[in-house]
């Protein structure tokens, strides 16, 4: 059975403890703390006579994970777990206990704990209603800064507490090293729903309407449906030059939406909405419905009018293309499926951060591996418990990278690596899990495997 660190903390040791942690202790808690320890210890003293030497190895570094705090460390742990898997005894020894907070809008924001790996820092923080309800286990951070940007995410809610615990992942940390954390929105309990219209097909497909060239616009954004596309013989370029102009049609079709512009060429439908400018709609996703049949858009697009001010970063326009025969259209329904907040908070809660303690990394030498097309040079290759990073030159799209350890675990990623550029030298992270370097057996980038032998060590590593 699992031993709990507290069994080898000293007298002297379970008092250094106890001014650490964030639970009000005093002599009665601590008495019965140390009466509860000093007897388990009692009745392991024989069975671990022949293992002094390593009973008090274990002792320093039991003291080392928990001088961070009791109460903090099992939150702590939670969260790791939950974020990057179930080894997270190297995180939380390399974790900076953190007590910086700010309260707004009845909401408190507090800095749990923070760790570096290389370019990218992560901040552990929590966030407690004060006054009512307004977070969910659905929670979505909306709007935050630190650094260069990143992602935050909500991997607990504790409805006892109404706290939600935030893990941020953010980049750019070697730049700056302090730095703050800024929240200014979040958005929670999500709430479904489905509009169902039919509009007037007869006079869509009869005049002609207003095209414009989309392809001068900065960004057209949206989706495409590759497959859907080639069958149709048709090509993403195609399509965005020949866009509706907005408010030709101006049709509302309830209070929140509105058709501004729609026709139907080639058996091709373009419906072009006019998306509410409003933080509380999440998304919106359009079909049409032919009797038990859906079909989706092959091609969705924004067009951008400026209109909305950025007040939600949505375009004022977007303009989804369907594949459909007219007789199927006569007969179509048109879907509008999507989902609300139910609460969208905005407020100001802003934390000042230290340079945060660095995870051991090991730095490997510069190399060259084949790639998808020919020979690709890696250099400022650093392995980390979490993650590869290295520069490249040459094409890895469509090339897998394969991590395994001594113990057979692998790690498996098969994704594009993505801003390719001949010639240009990209950056790439690949996050696959949390373990020791030392327990990593290979690194095979396609038919390459790495060198893992480390070229140097960094003073973390050796500390």
């Amino acid at each position: 059975m699992k031993k709990d660190p507290l069994e080898y903390l000293t007298e002297e040791q379970l008092d250094e403890l106890l001014k650490c942690t964030d639970q009000p202790f005093h002599e009665k808690n601590k008495k019965e703390i140390k009466n509860k320890f000093t007897i388990k210890k009692n009745i392991l003293k024989k069975k671990r006579h022949k293992k002094r030497r390593w009973i008090i190895g274990g002792s320093t570094a039991a003291l080392g994970l928990l001088l961070v705090g009791f109460t903090f460390r099992d939150d702590l742990s939670l969260a790791y777990k939950k974020r990057f898997g179930t080894d997270t005894e190297i995180l939380l020894l390399n974790s900076d206990k953190l007590s910086q907070e700010v309260t707004d809008q009845g909401l408190r924001l507090k800095a749990v704990a923070s760790f570096k790996d290389g370019n990218n820092q992560y901040l552990v923080s929590q966030l407690t209603d004060l006054t009512g309800d307004r977070l969910a286990k659905d929670t979505v951070i909306e709007h935050w800064e630190m650094f260069s940007g990143g992602n935050t995410q909500v991997v607990n809610y504790d409805e006892g507490t109404k706290t939600a615990t935030l893990v941020t992942s953010a980049i750019g940390a070697d730049a700056t090293p302090i730095s703050g954390f800024q929240l200014r929105s979040f958005a929670s309990q999500e709430k479904n729903f489905i509009k169902t219209f039919t509009p007037k097909w007869e006079e869509i497909v009869k005049p002609a309407k207003s095209w414009i060239d989309l392809t001068k616009q900065e960004s057209q954004g949206g989706g495409f449906d590759e497959k859907g596309a080639k069958k149709l013989g048709i090509t993403w370029d195609e399509i965005i030059k020949e866009g509706l102009k907005p408010l030709e049609v101006n049709e509302k079709l309830d209070q929140n939406f509105t058709i501004s512009n729609i026709a139907y060429k080639d058996n091709l439908l373009h419906v072009q909405l006019k998306i509410p400018n409003e933080p509380k709609l999440a998304a919106i996703f359009p079909s049409l419905a032919v009797g038990e049949k859906e079909i989706e858009p092959i091609v969705d697009f924004s067009v951008d009018e400026g209109t909305h001010n950025n007040q939600t970063g949505r375009s004022d326009y977007q303009e989804y293309v369907f594949a459909i025969s007219e007789a199927d259209l006569m007969q179509a329904k048109l879907l509008l499926n999507g989902w609300n907040w139910g609460v969208y908070q905005e407020g100001n809660w802003l934390i000042q951060l230290k340079e945060a303690k660095e995870l051991p990394i090991t730095n490997l030498p510069d190399q060259e591996i084949d790639g998808a097309t020919d020979k690709v040079f890696l250099e400022n290759i650093t392995l980390s418990p979490l993650a590869l990073d290295f520069d490249y030159t040459g094409n890895l799209v469509n090339v897998p990278i394969k991590l395994t350890y001594k113990d057979g675990t692998t790690f498996r990623l098969d994704e594009d690596i993505s801003h390719f550029q001949e010639g240009k030298k990209e950056h790439y992270r690949y996050e696959f899990g949390l373990k020791d370097n030392k327990e990593i057996q290979s690194i095979k980038i396609g038919a390459s495997e790495l060198n893992l032998e480390s070229k140097k060590t960094t003073t973390s590593e050796e500390d």
